[in-house]
């Protein structure tokens, strides 16, 4: 209970009385309800998708996409392998690569890539006719300049015994050659050069010094410099360069320096000294560049964000989301003379180059609000930019910074969020805040896609209020020895009456999430619970009933480990919980069970023994949003539940679509064969997928499955504050009763 609670003020009085107030909103949901709903099954406008049109980013942002390209990597038929690097400059993104075959006489370097006007490239570089093999060792750009430097070493025994250092232009051509008079036979890691001609580079010492360097254009050394940690080179301003330099062992403080060609020493950019930036450079970062003295922009899992040290303000400067990009990391970001923004990321499709221009003119789009949880955030995020690269003329903005009491009086007041992840307010209980959807999934074309059984979880009553994206199975095996069915009272007398621990679980390791485990058996959902019926109010607080449970409880002090079985087949624990979320989850635990003689009994319910299929909270619209806010609302949560959208989802929770979970069994498939090939197979935990068997194991955990509608917020609140307390010993069992008592009745008062 108490480690899946999440902070929530209900502000459920605060709605009752506005939606009294405003007019007769209420009691006209009230009186005609039925003629509404009705109503609202006739007809679902959706928005065009223009699938043949060719994708043009959108102008929302202080940046947009001039280019958006793959990156090919390029493999040769018979080579084994070789330097490679990609690197942005101002010619585009280059893809740098050694290609060995074996033999100095048959290596060569190439490059390929796109460049900044969206060309693709791909050729051999030669520097010096007379040379056999390769003849790069290290490549990088020119800051400010659309060119490129590149260091050729001349070995001696086995290490660089003279460095030669050529500047190349935008066609890979020599321009010059010089040899540098260097201190060192260490490789260089990092290149680069300045609008002065200078060569900048780093390299790494055997006992673990990086150096910073500078060789001037006649190959003198005129710069050295030690970094703390670990650097990397960033052009920034009209053809500079600054060296940064990372805590990569703990703090991941950034630190950016330049050259002081006159005093020998390194200085800090003022934009680096900052605070605000101090701070953001400790956070999770994919990667940073200054763009001026007083400037910096750098990359976050949401977006592009720049800072001016003068203003003190930070802008997203491009959101991912807004674009219909899902990058699943970003490995370069680099800025170009002309304000540019050049990133390299990776998605599912492998490599990409993204240019990104100042935008001028912005433009107007329609957007929607979608209120999320904060743990909820990046998966909608990625759902949101599934929608807005389809439709880039509407944006569905995530939202995760609305305060809850904030929240639910807009909400109350038939303002805010067209959108509401409902694990921030609560569902059923809310039921006139929300738009009814029924006929939803029928005429988006959805219905025979999904899996009804858990679609359930958006009904209220008899009406659809909600929509949910994934699920899980939560269910209790038992020996086939054990207790052939359970109800409440059925679970309870066995747990009182067996000489072991009530349940065991393989993720509780204190004595506090045992007896908690306990009581979230018994808690059940609204409509089915040991504790309380909250539609019709009747609950067993301050009965005997309650007591018993209390005292069983203590039985759960002193849970076994569930290890694979072992405490149900040593007869120390009367049940084992388990959580399925991945389909070899389900393949391990039909094995399972077949090997250790045990069976699902399930969750006690009302009705018996039975799998509980549990959702993320369904996702509900405001009842008060405009036609065009529904249009653009429908179309992504159809989007939502598309096969396209639910294949990147990253929760690893099972999927409502019936194709997206055939895939993930011929992905275990696959995944099975591969480590079989690889010699890591291991029976026991991945074992082979019997087709037949384990999709009807599958089917069967659903048909004997009952949808869990948890607790409206305020109850849930109730539940986790005095179990909680109870629990850490603060009040003791009669006062936790009296508690309980007391709390849920006044709330469900508060409902009436």
């Amino acid at each position: 209970m108490r480690k899946k609670m999440t902070k929530r003020v209900t502000g459920l009085c605060i709605v009752l009385i506005l939606t009294m107030l405003c007019g007769c909103q209420r009691g006209d949901q009230n009186t005609n309800q039925e003629e509404k709903s009705k109503a609202e099954t006739m007809s679902f406008d959706f928005l065009s998708e223009e699938s043949d049109a060719v994708w043009e980013d959108n102008r929302v942002d202080d940046l947009h996409a001039a280019l958006n390209a793959p990156i090919k990597r390029i493999t040769i038929e018979g080579e084994s392998g070789g330097k490679s690097q990609i690197l942005l400059g101002e010619g585009g993104c280059t893809w740098f690569k050694n290609h060995l075959f074996g033999s100095y006489k048959n290596n060569w370097s190439g490059v390929s890539g796109v460049t900044a006007e969206g060309d693709e490239f791909s050729l051999k570089v030669e520097l010096e006719p007379d040379r056999k093999g390769n003849h790069i060792y290290e490549l990088g750009p020119v800051s400010g300049k659309n060119g490129y430097v590149a260091c050729y070493y001349e070995f001696k025994d086995g290490k660089a015994g003279e460095y030669w250092l050529y500047e190349l232009d935008g066609k890979f051509q020599k321009v010059r050659c010089v040899q540098a008079k260097m201190n060192t036979k260490e490789f260089l890691r990092s290149l680069m050069g300045d609008a002065e001609g200078n060569f900048h580079a780093i390299y790494s010492e055997t006992n673990g010094k990086n150096h910073y360097v500078v060789v001037s254009p006649g190959g003198d050394l005129i710069f050295d410099a030690v970094l703390q940690y670990f650097g990397s080179l960033y052009a920034y301003g009209d053809g500079k360069v600054a060296a940064c330099d990372v805590d990569v062992f703990s703090t991941y403080d950034r630190w950016f320096y330049k050259a002081d060609l006159e005093s020998g020493e390194l200085k800090e950019l003022a934009v680096s000294k900052d605070e605000t930036i101090r701070k953001k450079m400790r956070s999770f970062i994919y990667d940073a560049t200054p763009a001026g003295e007083q400037e910096i922009v750098w990359c976050q899992v949401d977006g592009i964000y720049a800072y001016d040290l003068q203003s003190k303000t930070v802008r997203a400067a491009y959101k991912w989301s807004n674009h219909g990009i899902t990058p699943s990391i970003v490995d370069q970001i680099a800025v170009t003379s002309d304000g540019s923004v050049g990133v390299l990321f990776e998605d599912e499709n492998g490599l990409n180059y993204l240019l990104l221009k100042p935008t001028g003119d912005k433009e107007e789009i329609k957007t929607i609000a979608f209120a999320v949880s904060p743990y909820n955030k990046d998966e909608y995020e990625k759902m949101a930019a599934q929608f807005n690269r389809r439709y880039p003329n509407y944006a569905i903005e995530i939202r995760d910074d609305y305060d809850e009491l904030t929240l639910m009086t807009q909400l109350g007041a038939g303002d805010g969020p067209v959108l509401v992840d409902t694990e921030v307010t609560g569902f059923e209980a809310l039921e006139n805040l929300w738009q009814p959807m029924d006929g939803f999934l029928e005429q988006s074309g959805l219905a025979e896609d999904l899996i009804p059984e858990v679609m359930e979880l958006g009904i209220i009553g008899e009406t659809t209020y909600g929509i949910v994206k994934d699920f899980r199975i939560e269910t209790l095996l038992v020996p086939n020895s054990g207790p052939a069915d359970w109800d409440y009272e059925g679970f309870v007398s066995a747990a009182e009456s067996f000489r072991g621990a009530p349940l065991t679980y393989w993720a509780i390791e204190g004595k506090v999430d045992w007896r908690e485990r306990f009581f979230e058996v018994l808690k059940g959902g609204v409509t089915d619970s040991y504790y309380l019926n909250e539609k019709t109010g009747s609950m067993i607080f301050g009965t005997p009933e309650f007591e018993r449970a209390v005292r069983v409880s203590e039985k759960a002090r002193k849970c076994p480990p569930a290890g694979e079985g072992d405490a149900l087949r040593n007869g120390e624990a009367l049940c084992e919980h388990v959580d399925l979320l991945i389909v070899p989850q389900v393949v391990r635990l039909r094995r399972r069970i077949e090997a250790n003689d045990e069976r699902i009994i399930g969750y006690p319910t009302n009705e018996g023994g039975r799998n509980l299929i549990v959702a993320q909270a369904p996702v509900a619209m405001r009842s008060t949003a405009t036609e065009e806010e529904k249009k653009i609302a429908y179309t992504f949560l159809k989007t939502m539940l598309s096969k396209e959208s639910q294949m990147v989802q990253t929760n690893n929770n099972l999927s409502v679509r019936r194709d997206v979970l055939e895939y993930q069994f011929h992905q275990y498939e696959h995944d099975v064969e591969m480590m079989k090939e690889l010699g890591t197979y291991d029976a026991a935990f991945a074992p082979e997928l019997d087709w037949e068997k384990d999709e009807e194991f599958y089917w069967s955990l659903i048909r004997n499955g009952k949808v869990k509608r948890p607790f409206s917020a305020g109850a849930e609140k109730i539940f986790d504050e005095e179990f909680g307390e109870y629990l850490d010993g603060r009040i003791d069992g009669k006062t936790l009763d009296d508690h309980l008592k007391n709390r849920v009745w006044l709330y469900l008062q508060e409902q009436k």
